[in-house]
């Protein structure tokens, strides 16, 4: 496992104010809500330090999207886990309950001046149905749906509750037990041990109505990016309806080589940055065999009066242009002579990786052809309803090996030898952005398909960006 911690900014900020956080059991726990996205949660804290003074992300380095995260926040007592694969919460634990206020229904559940006994909280949240003692542990834990309270049971009463029902609001010296961690996990979910993400049509929709300072109303949060090589993405982003008893699902077409900076405004709105591109550093990987650049014109082209400029009389070429999107985890690179987008980047937000935490998690799903000489066509984007993925298509969560045994092309990077293959070895084209001091996590490196697709890879094989063209 691999810890990172935000130290505290300033002396004021290491001693945190106490936070109120009003608990709605199976949904939220403050300002944390359950399916809430990594990014968002880390942006929130960041903005905050003098709540929040010491914040602790805590991952698998070899296999961050198998395992979940988790934020730990030692001054607040809170614990937030996320799914790996999705990068959404699924639930918190409030592991310290003396380090906040803790309201629900404008009731105090633990605060400076109240205590959270079993009594207190039996009366505030109600009946329910008696709950587990593990006598291992000896913590017994009331369970209401979509939140926990634990109990530590003193050694010397352990045996009242063995093998009995009875709740341990009193025991026979007349003391109570306090809770000592406090978890909220989704309704969909039998205990918070088994906690999973809830259902996120809804919990997007209801963000997506929210008043944020990014993003156009109602797309700033995308459920799910289906994409082509060659063709273009589609994002989806639910919404609720007039009445808002259910949800229904806009979506956008980004198309390569026809979407217009005027259509991405329209359907996006303003983008998070705007960045335009001096230099093509990949240019030099253009080179044919007879030194001529793919896509320029020919020396004998020019000779024969297509281009008649030269030295000081040619023309400066127009500049592309990225719309930079870090909320909906996408680049648009626009041409700077037609001005249509000619490039998408999609963003993995992968630990370990310089771009980590700049662009939330784009959760694509990218379709090939069944067959290599088979064109993409517009059916290819189909619903599955189990919810599984189709053997011809990759998603955000894929190592780079389980990536290319899906895509049916083969790549036209090969290592030659005394003019023979070997084997179709992959040449790697390595990126590095800066020193050790500006980017610790080292080098990656570049492969893709002339169909249409360039991904970068990481040392322990995941793909933290892949660009469509």
């Amino acid at each position: 496992m691999t810890t990172s911690t935000e130290s505290p900014r300033n002396e004021k900020a290491q001693t945190s104010k106490r936070i109120e956080l009003a608990i709605s059991p199976g949904r939220s726990l403050g300002p944390f809500r359950l399916g809430s996205s990594l990014w968002d949660n880390i942006q929130y804290l960041k903005e905050r330090p003098q709540y929040f003074p010491s914040v602790e992300l805590k991952y698998s380095e070899e296999d961050p999207v198998k395992y979940d995260f988790i934020i730990t926040l030692p001054a607040n007592g809170v614990n937030l886990r996320f799914d790996g694969g999705l990068q959404r919460m699924k639930s918190i634990e409030c592991f310290n309950p003396s380090k906040v206020k803790l309201v629900y229904q404008n009731s105090d559940v633990s605060s400076s001046r109240t205590i959270p006994t079993f009594l207190l909280i039996y009366k505030a949240f109600g009946p329910t149905y008696p709950g587990e003692f593990d006598t291992s542990q000896s913590i017994y834990t009331l369970k209401y749906p979509g939140i926990s309270f634990m109990f530590p049971i003193p050694t010397r009463h352990k045996d009242l509750y063995a093998s009995s029902s009875d709740l341990p609001l009193e025991f026979p010296d007349g003391t109570t037990p306090i809770a000592s961690r406090v978890c909220l996990f989704s309704v969909n979910g039998s205990s918070w041990q088994k906690a999973a993400v809830p259902s996120l049509p809804k919990v997007i929709a209801d963000y997506n109505a929210l008043t944020r300072a990014y993003g156009k109303t109602g797309r700033r949060d995308v459920e799910i990016v289906k994409a082509q090589p060659n063709r273009g993405i589609t994002l989806y982003f639910p919404v609720n309806d007039e009445a808002g008893n259910s949800t229904v699902m806009n979506q956008v077409d980004i198309l390569l080589r026809i979407s217009k900076p005027q259509d991405i405004l329209a359907d996006l709105g303003k983008p998070s940055r705007v960045f335009y591109k001096e230099e093509d550093k990949m240019k030099i990987h253009s080179v044919t065999d007879n030194g001529a650049m793919l896509g320029r014109i020919s020396d004998e082209d020019a000779d024969n009066g297509d281009r008649a400029m030269n030295g000081d009389e040619e023309e400066k070429e127009p500049t592309d242009y990225f719309f930079n999107f870090f909320h909906l985890g996408i680049d648009l690179l626009f041409d700077g002579s037609l001005h249509v987008c000619k490039k998408i980047v999609l963003h993995g937000n992968i630990p370990g990786h310089y771009d980590f935490q700049r662009y939330k998690r784009c959760p694509f799903v990218i379709y090939f052809p069944d067959h290599p000489h088979e064109s993409n066509r517009n059916d290819v984007l189909v619903d599955v309803e189990d919810g599984s993925i189709p053997s011809n298509a990759i998603t955000a969560d894929m190592k780079v090996e389980t990536m290319k045994k899906r895509i049916p092309w083969h790549s036209k990077n090969v290592v030659t030898v005394n003019s023979s293959t070997e084997a179709g070895q992959p040449k790697q084209v390595i990126l590095t952005r800066g020193s050790s001091e500006q980017n610790p996590f080292g080098s990656t490196y570049l492969t893709g398909y002339d169909e249409g697709i360039v991904m970068e890879v990481m040392k322990n094989g995941h793909v933290p960006t892949i660009v469509l063209f």
